[in-house]
């Protein structure tokens, strides 16, 4: 979102990615000195007002000036990207506080296209070896390219959501031939198109999709489960018994808990039964998934992938990830 005169505006828990902008060298240069890079995914942690009073949003901040001195607490997204910069660059203490002002024009949302380039060359520079493999691959001759596009492709895990079993960076081969969900059981990881209701989510908060935006999440429901119900600490049941998967507390808490209010109205967090075309999926990090608690059960035929290896990071190459890995 926009103010208009004050640049961005911002809320806590947001993902903000900055991005080199002619005309605000200055503020790059000021933010790189903190440690803020562009093309870099940081979450907005916390934030304050200009009297150090804990607020949400800035959005309420009528006053431009005002709003620029708020205090964003930021925190890269996932450990191992904390990792790299520490080996990098010696941070072990995040978050780190950053005025607003300084990022209100410099700074996009992870989903927004103009965020995609920056994030390109910053992950080359973190990992150059595995972005020179992606370059080999996109040069191969054009009929295997044309059949890896349409039954085989790459996918990078953006987000935290199904750690510790997926890890942010961690690079999928998917193979998306069809009848996907005839190949499907209980348990195994899945990508998926995202539905209308997960569109929406997204799209209200400001963000946008590409058409070919996928999602990956653990199939835990199937057609004809019955008595799914969301517990006070947010696991789910069918049939009578737990969920399939992993312990889904092994990965970091977010510290706002923003995940709680949109299980509160969750679509998914009470149903009687699933219909012959719905699975229910579910993210391994409960403290931060946006699954099908949230936005209900999901249309067998958004189905779009399978992953069937892990190619990067070397030192956890993985093949045959059907099940838990």
């Amino acid at each position: 979102s926009t103010s208009s005169s004050g640049g961005r505006t911002f809320r806590a828990g947001e993902v903000i990615v900055p991005r080199v902008t002619p005309g605000y060298e200055k503020e790059l240069k000021a933010l790189k000195g903190q440690f803020i890079y562009p093309g870099v995914d940081y979450r907005i942690v916390s934030m304050t007002d200009k009297d150090g009073t804990p607020i949400f949003s800035t959005t309420g901040i009528k006053n431009d000036s005002d709003k620029n001195k708020a205090r964003l607490a930021l925190r890269p997204c996932g450990w191992k990207l904390q990792q790299q910069l520490w080996k990098r660059d010696g941070v072990r203490d995040w978050p780190i506080e950053i005025e607003a002002g300084m990022l209100s024009n410099v700074a996009t949302t992870r989903f927004n296209i103009d965020s995609a380039i920056p994030r390109i060359t910053s992950a080359f520079q973190r990992d150059w070896k595995l972005y020179t493999l992606s370059l080999a691959i996109a040069l191969t001759p054009i009929p295997l390219a044309l059949f890896a596009r349409n039954f085989v492709s790459f996918y990078a895990i953006p987000s935290a959501s199904m750690e510790p079993t997926l890890l942010k960076g961690d690079v999928l081969v998917v193979e998306k031939f069809p009848g996907i969900y005839q190949r499907t059981k209980r348990n195994d990881i899945v990508l998926f198109n995202p539905p209308e209701s997960l569109t929406k989510i997204i799209t209200d908060n400001g963000s946008k999709l590409s058409s070919t935006s996928l999602f990956v999440k653990r199939i835990v429901g199937l057609p004809g489960d019955q008595n799914i119900r969301l517990d006070d600490d947010g696991n789910v049941e069918l049939n009578g018994m737990a969920a399939v998967g992993p312990d889904r507390t092994l990965c970091a808490d977010e510290p706002l808990r923003l995940i709680d209010k949109q299980l509160r109205d969750g679509k998914g967090k009470e149903l009687k039964e699933l219909g012959p075309s719905e699975v229910y999926v579910l993210g391994d990090c409960k403290a931060v998934s946006v699954d099908s608690r949230v936005w209900g059960a999901l249309p067998k035929e958004n189905l779009a992938g399978k992953p069937v290896a892990r190619i990067w990071p070397l030192d956890r190459f993985t093949i045959n990830l059907d099940g838990p890995l």
